[in-house]
């Protein structure tokens, strides 16, 4: 009984998680709404520095909102190798669209943005 418990609750687990492709649009939401501390939830250890370097720009909240306003994001490609993962996000703003490649890591077996160097 205490296996298939264990099993029930793995499994739960796994299925509750978010995969790399909803982290990535979360991700883009929240550096559109000017949340980096929201953002930093969905990036690597690694990559928070980064983004607090952007949030400390005077205006970059406000920057980014602007840029982005109106903007939906849509996880068009998710390519996963084993711990890491490739998403083309597709942004549409003003009736254009532009895609982006986010790289994706698990991270203490969560999906993670990775920023490239």
């Amino acid at each position: 009984k205490k296996i298939l418990g264990m099993l029930a609750m793995a499994l739960c687990l796994i299925g509750c998680s978010k995969g790399p492709d909803k982290v990535a649009v979360a991700f883009c939401e929240a550096l559109a709404d000017g949340n980096f501390d929201k953002a930093a939830e969905y990036v690597t250890k690694d990559t928070q520095p980064v983004l607090k370097m952007m949030a400390s720009v005077p205006g970059a909240k406000e920057n980014m909102k602007k840029e982005t306003e109106g903007a939906k994001f849509k996880a068009v490609n998710t390519k996963i190798d084993g711990d890491k993962a490739t998403v083309t996000i597709e942004t549409k703003k003003d009736g254009k669209t532009d895609t982006d490649d986010f790289n994706l890591v698990k991270e203490d077996g969560a999906w993670k943005v990775k920023a490239e160097k």
